[in-house]
């Protein structure tokens, strides 16, 4: 049963609770790799990664080419550790609803708020993430992005199988919500890379979607009509 407080927490998408203030300071920009790695970030977002000289980085990063290259054997190299490091960090961000007590549309919500903070706060590794995604093949290093999407699948079929579990949802809808909430999910990451400033969603319409979707597919409650 959720409190008055936790009912308001989800109407108002404030459910982000993750553990090291929350990933949004996950990289120390003292730390000359990080400086590498963000100026990377900035110029392969904005220029596209064949447009991006390792010149332009080591300006932007305030380093020698010698300094990037003790860290990174090369551009290609660079743009991997890139992708890794994104993809290490959307992992722990999806982790975090698992191990947290609550329903499922409270899990959900603090999933989709979470996300949503880290995303708008490191746009750049957002936008170039998305441009990777998409790009022709060979535009980058090869890199299999797809690994995303299945740390998202399973995040939402745990959370959701819980829910069937615990009497909220119907098993046989699962599927369904999972299409929907992946769908809701590409929709901000879109909206974030558009408008990163002032996007056009924000972490209340969140929870109110997430609240459409699972109303259609809860199980039959004892006041429900057949």
């Amino acid at each position: 049963m959720e409190s008055g407080q936790d009912k308001e927490a989800i109407r108002t998408g404030t459910t982000v609770s993750l553990d090291n203030s929350q990933l949004l300071t996950f990289l120390d920009e003292n730390d000359t790799k990080v400086r590498i790695l963000l100026a990377a970030a900035r110029l392969f977002a904005n220029r596209g990664y064949a447009g991006t000289s390792v010149r332009e980085i080591v300006a932007m990063a305030g380093v020698t080419k010698p300094t990037l290259y003790y860290y990174f054997k090369n551009k290609d190299d660079l743009c991997i550790k890139l992708m890794d490091l994104a993809m290490e960090t959307y992992a722990k961000v999806l982790k975090e609803p698992l191990k947290q007590p609550g329903n499922v549309r409270w899990r959900l919500a603090t999933l989709f708020s979470s996300l949503y903070a880290i995303l708008r706060a490191n746009t750049d590794f957002l936008r170039f993430s998305y441009w990777a995604f998409y790009a022709p093949q060979g535009a980058i290093p090869p890199y299999d992005l797809t690994v995303a999407n299945d740390y998202l699948r399973s995040t939402l079929e745990e959370i959701l199988q819980g829910g069937v579990t615990a009497g909220e949802l119907r098993a046989e809808k699962v599927e369904l919500v999972i299409l929907l909430l992946t769908g809701l999910m590409r929709n901000m990451e879109e909206l974030l890379v558009i408008n990163p400033t002032h996007p056009a969603i924000n972490p209340s319409d969140l929870a109110a979607a997430i609240g459409l979707i699972l109303d259609g597919a809860r199980a039959p409650q004892g006041g429900d009509r057949p």
